[in-house]
């Protein structure tokens, strides 16, 4: 492995103080050219603004070497209307300043002097006995003896007599209605028996007297029916005669009690509007007085603030603004620095990187090798499954496959026909005319 390592040259890795100070050094032109290209002179019709190289200035960076960057000064020209503008403006200032120093020194005497507030109106923080929480004595929490919760003695909670008399009464006079008639039937049937030779015992007498007997049940049953359809109309009477005199009960009472109601809730409206009307006119009084107070002390602190007012608006008038040529924002110009680090640092990589894959590659190649003979067969007529692993700066390509008369042993190495083209030196072939190629001579002389 050591005569392969030698036959590829690793890259040296970049001198780290070299490459920076490269870097400082693109960084520092990139940013005199900026400056440079950002200075753009303007000429405008209120004035002119200049650039000019005035020096340089050094300093020593941290290699110990002593550079040099250009200093510049910005120079601003106003027309002569815009300069006597500004020198009246200026004057102006100046009289404003004064004024304001004399007013500091005469004006302001009466701010040496305590605040007295004894003239000012009396604040009221009470309302006074008279102010009342309570809505008064002919206020009532009661309705009184006029509102009623009772219907009286003759308010109906049930309702109905005995009907039971009816009812048989009515049942009665159906059954003495149709007896008669039931008896004359039952004798006609029993007289057509005998006369017919049906005696008592046989089928045709005991159906007969079925029949007798179903007729005197349904005569029964109609006679119940008719009873019960009278109790009942007995009963809806009286309901309706208990309903209508309750109503009239009920009603009656609703309205003594809507009377009472109406005359409690007008006396207490009138108490409570009484007493508001009075609470309403200490609070108003109270008011009055205390904004009399407020505006009092408004004006007492306006007068006493006046001089510091009138001295706060003459300095702040007094200030000049910095003077314009009506020029317009500079262009900016962005110059985009040069990477010089990662430039060196990239091609430093790739370097190592190619140097790494054909170490790897070679290395696969010996190691495949092991201690068989550095001269093997490649032609590719002997070789099946051949495929690319691999392609080197120099152009040979390393291949995987399997010889046709070893089909199950994998193999990797070069094919003789690119060999050739690199080293032919490396190539010979057997008295079948098969290319072999010496491995060692084509990593001594190809790499």
């Amino acid at each position: 492995m050591s005569t392969v390592t030698a036959m590829v040259h690793t890259p040296s890795a970049p001198d780290p103080t070299k490459t920076a100070q490269a870097q400082a050094e693109y960084n520092q032109n990139t940013a005199v050219t900026q400056q440079l290209l950002n200075m753009t002179n303007q000429v405008t019709p209120y004035g002119t603004l200049t650039y000019n190289q005035t020096g340089n200035s050094t300093f020593t960076g941290a290699d110990g070497k002593t550079y040099t960057v250009p200093q510049f000064t910005q120079t601003t020209t106003l027309n002569p209307e815009q300069q006597s503008t500004l020198n009246q403006t200026q004057s102006a200032a100046n009289n404003i300043a004064q004024t304001a120093n004399s007013l500091s020194s005469s004006g302001l005497s009466s701010l040496g002097q305590a605040v007295d507030t004894s003239g000012a109106p009396a604040l009221q923080t009470s309302l006074g006995s008279g102010y009342s929480s309570s809505p008064g004595n002919s206020y009532s929490t009661s309705l009184g003896s006029g509102y009623t919760t009772s219907l009286g003695s003759n308010y109906n909670t049930s309702f109905g007599g005995d009907v039971s008399q009816a009812y048989d009464d009515a049942k009665n006079a159906v059954m003495n209605q149709l007896t008669p008639t039931l008896d004359r039937n039952s004798e006609a049937t029993r007289a057509q028996e005998i006369a017919s030779g049906i005696r008592p015992g046989s089928a045709a007498y005991t159906a007969n007297e079925q029949s007798i007997g179903d007729n005197y049940t349904r005569a029964a049953n109609q006679a119940t029916e008719t009873a019960q359809s009278v109790q009942n109309q007995l009963f809806n009477q009286q309901q309706q005669q208990a309903a209508y005199t309750d109503s009239a009960l009920l009603n009656q009472a609703q309205f003594g009690n809507q009377s009472a109601l109406d005359q409690f809730n007008a006396q207490n409206n009138a108490s409570l509007t009484g007493q508001q009307f009075t609470n309403s006119a200490l609070l108003n009084n109270a008011n009055f007085n205390n904004s009399a107070n407020s505006q009092w002390l408004q004006n007492y602190y306006t007068q006493r603030d006046q001089p510091l007012n009138e001295l706060s608006a003459l300095l702040s008038g007094s200030q000049v603004s910095n003077a314009t040529t009506g020029a317009s924002s500079t262009p900016q110009t962005s110059v985009g620095g040069v990477d010089y680090t990662g430039l060196v640092n990239n091609e430093y990589q790739d370097q190592l990187q190619n140097s790494n894959s054909m170490l790897s590659g070679i290395s696969g190649i010996v190691g495949g090798l092991g201690s068989a003979a550095l001269t093997k067969y490649s032609d590719r007529r002997l070789k099946t499954g051949v495929q690319l692993l691999k392609r080197f700066a120099n152009g040979l390509g390393l291949y995987s496959y399997r010889y046709k008369s070893a089909p199950d042993q994998a193999e990797t190495g070069f094919m003789a026909d690119e060999v050739e083209r690199v080293c032919s030196a490396a190539v010979s072939r057997d008295r079948h005319g098969f290319a072999m190629v010496d491995y060692d001579r084509v990593l001594r002389e190809a790499f």
